[in-house]
């Protein structure tokens, strides 16, 4: 079964995520400071998670190793800052070429494994990785970089940078799922062998579609590194911007165009409440929350938006979904 709405997902959520991605234009005319960050930083969990649902979503490879190229992007963009080049999208064009070839030379090897072994692999990789970065001196090491930023009255470029990047994600996963390629990844996805007698190559299209997924996370980090003003490897190979994107992916509906955006907003913005109120316990809160969407809500938020019959109609959907 390829999604319960298709292979682009729920019409309606897409619609609705169009929308909302509108309407957070104006977050910079209406608010500034803490807010703006707040969403940039769920624009950028939104970017983060797309990346993830091409390759885990569609393709159905699960990797954890996405923050690799979340951090090579950061630092792509800081050495451009350093040398005195701050243009935001010269950063970022950096680090999507960059991004591109890594994954497309490591992936040739790594998307030869299945399963969890090529889970472990990706997992290894975003470690290694981290510890060569930290041991770098022309990458300031262990103790990172200093960035130069714009000045305050044109801090808001960083916000809509995040913006392009996000839409720019939202929209290459829509055209990416309505075209041979996202039917190709489906394919791997539902069954690779049989995939190869349809003339589908899966290692070919794995290593496309990782190349696009780390694309994509390295454009938000080449934005990230001058908004944040410094980069080290601990912030750069965060641990969260690892997980999350994975279960904002899983909240708002894997396999789906408007589900990576859909988790990126629900759960960013609980997770910075739960912060702010329940500083010492916001974990459990949070580890809870995600148990039960995996046991509840498998196939996302998405999957319910339009489903007839409301609570009857959603407990008989439990049966029908599978991770």
């Amino acid at each position: 079964m390829i999604s319960l709405a298709g292979i682009t997902g729920s019409r309606p959520a897409l619609i609705a995520v169009m929308v909302m991605m509108v309407a957070l234009l104006g977050i910079p005319a209406v608010h500034n400071g803490y807010v703006e960050i707040v969403f940039r930083n769920i624009l950028m969990y939104a970017a983060l998670a797309y990346g993830w649902n091409l390759l885990g979503g569609y393709a159905g490879y699960v990797s954890f190793g996405q923050v690799a190229f979340f951090g090579i992007g950061t630092y792509c963009s800081a050495l451009l800052n350093t040398h005195g080049i701050t243009n935001i999208g010269a950063g970022i064009a950096l680090a999507i070429v960059v991004n591109a070839l890594v994954a497309i030379v490591l992936g040739i090897p790594i998307l030869r494994l299945r399963g969890h072994y090529f889970g472990i692999a990706t997992l290894g990789l975003s470690l290694a990785i981290q510890d060569l970065v930290a041991n770098i001196d022309a990458l300031g090491g262990t103790g990172g970089l200093a960035l130069k930023q714009v000045d305050d009255a044109h801090f808001f470029v960083y916000y809509y940078a995040m913006w392009a990047v996000a839409a720019a994600c939202l929209l290459g996963t829509w055209l990416v799922a309505r075209s041979k390629l996202g039917y190709a990844f489906v394919a791997i996805r539902e069954n690779e062998d049989a995939a190869v007698v349809l003339g589908v190559s899966p290692t070919r299209y794995k290593v496309i579609a990782w190349a696009i997924a780390g694309a994509m996370a390295g454009a938000a980090g080449a934005v990230y590194a001058p908004a944040n003003g410094f980069i080290d490897p601990a912030g750069a190979f965060e641990v969260d911007n690892n997980v999350f994107p994975i279960v904002m992916s899983l909240l708002g509906g894997i396999g789906t165009v408007a589900g990576p955006f859909v988790g990126a907003l629900l759960l960013a913005g609980v997770n910075e409440v739960l912060q702010r109120f329940f500083v010492k316990i916001h974990t459990l809160f949070f580890g809870a929350m995600i148990v039960l969407v995996v046991m509840f809500l498998p196939r996302g938020i998405v999957a319910l938006i339009g489903m007839r019959g409301g609570w009857r109609g959603f407990r008989r959907s439990l049966g029908a979904y599978r991770v």
